[in-house]
């Protein structure tokens, strides 16, 4: 589900990734690094789907961003328009 999404937000976005990794990460739902390789808690895929998808595309943006700058937010908006709505129901889980 999570490759199924990003696939489509990068096609969406013109944005391209490296590799995805599924982990066991427990502290964070995702990461990027600066190889543009984007890993994915597997908890994501417990999550509603338009939640995953703000945890998606919160992290292919930080391929072109690598902060959380006020450009970084415009960027995400530009995708999900309600993203911050996204976020506050992620933070519930």
């Amino acid at each position: 589900m999570i490759t199924e999404r990003l696939e489509r937000y990068s096609r969406q976005t013109g944005i391209r990734y490296n590799k995805v990794k599924i982990t066991s990460a427990q502290s964070r739902w995702g990461s990027c690094t600066s190889r543009g390789n984007l890993n994915f808690s597997w908890r994501v895929m417990t999550l509603p789907l338009e939640v995953v998808d703000y945890v998606v595309v919160h992290e292919l943006m930080h391929i072109v961003e690598m902060n959380h700058s006020k450009r970084f937010w415009s960027k995400v908006a530009g995708v999900l328009p309600d993203y911050k709505e996204r976020r506050k129901r992620l933070r519930g889980f």
